[in-house]
């Protein structure tokens, strides 16, 4: 997906005589949301739990012939997932399968809080972590250092051509364009509930 920013961020300099005065917004950080619940018993648990992360990019510029184009761009992964993790101690690891949604959507113009869905794309996905639990008697803290993999690739033409259409209403999208969204990350999560 940032290959395709960048390539737009030139583009719209170099192939279409524009000036952007804010460039596109790579895909960087998400952050969000997650909710769950843990049974632990002994050395083993096992969650199932929710999660949303999300990141905002915008570009704001003028095409050489006036033109102004505002762009604002929201991509979200929602996820659910249920995992098995294993203690040892206040240390532990885990692993989980999920099922995650990828959406993309786009401000549309002239209309205040309106989105138009742009891409929605679903598949699996596994999770392996490892986690640091601070117990308590009724909420706990873990920070868990993740690595997660889709195990299938995401059709992101769409997002290309909506992108490309702003500036180039007869751009054709090459088909099909594949992005991994494999994430990496850092979880801090409290328990709540006896220990």
């Amino acid at each position: 997906m940032n290959s395709i920013i960048d390539q737009f961020n030139y583009d719209f300099n170099a192939k279409y005589n524009g000036t952007l005065d804010e460039l596109q917004d790579r895909v960087k950080i998400l952050n969000g949301l997650e909710v769950g619940v843990r049974y632990k018993f002994s050395n083993v648990g096992f969650e199932l739990n929710w999660n949303s992360l999300s990141d905002k990019s915008d570009a704001y510029g003028a095409l050489a012939s006036g033109a102004r184009i505002q762009s604002k761009w929201y991509t979200s992964l929602t996820q659910y997932a249920l995992g098995v993790e294993n203690y040892f101690g206040n240390f532990g690891y885990g692993a989980s399968i999920g099922y995650r949604t990828v959406r993309v959507k786009t401000a549309i113009e002239g209309v205040q809080r309106k989105k138009s869905d742009v891409l929605t794309e679903s598949g699996f996905t596994s999770k392996f972590y490892l986690l640091y639990e601070i117990p308590g008697e009724i909420v706990s803290l873990a920070i868990k250092p993740y690595i997660e993999v889709p195990l299938k690739d995401t059709n992101i033409s769409s997002f290309n051509q909506r992108l490309y259409n702003q500036v180039d209403k007869s751009y054709i999208s090459p088909q099909p364009i594949y992005e991994r969204f494999m994430l990496y990350g850092i979880s801090v999560i409290l328990y709540n509930g006896p220990q």
